[in-house]
């Protein structure tokens, strides 16, 4: 499948999305905006980690940090 990414007037796009669901959903397929917003902010995280401009943290790295955190604004 090959995918497309519309920007519509807001006054055609309920005719756009209807004509878009005339078809079976086997040959269209309607892919929300999130997907390209969520889609360009992971290829953005994924260059800045090759980059090294993103700290990695295992999970007990996270785990220390989030206690130490904790600890300090509990009081």
């Amino acid at each position: 499948m090959e995918t497309i990414h519309l920007k519509v007037n807001s006054k055609v796009y309920d005719h756009v999305m209807w004509l878009l669901k005339q078809f079976d959903s086997k040959d269209v397929e309607i892919v929300s905006d999130d997907f390209f917003k969520n889609k360009e902010e992971l290829e953005e995280d994924l260059r800045k980690i090759d980059a090294g401009e993103m700290k990695m943290y295992t999970l007990e790295e996270f785990e220390q940090d989030t206690d130490e955190l904790l600890k300090k604004y509990e009081g």
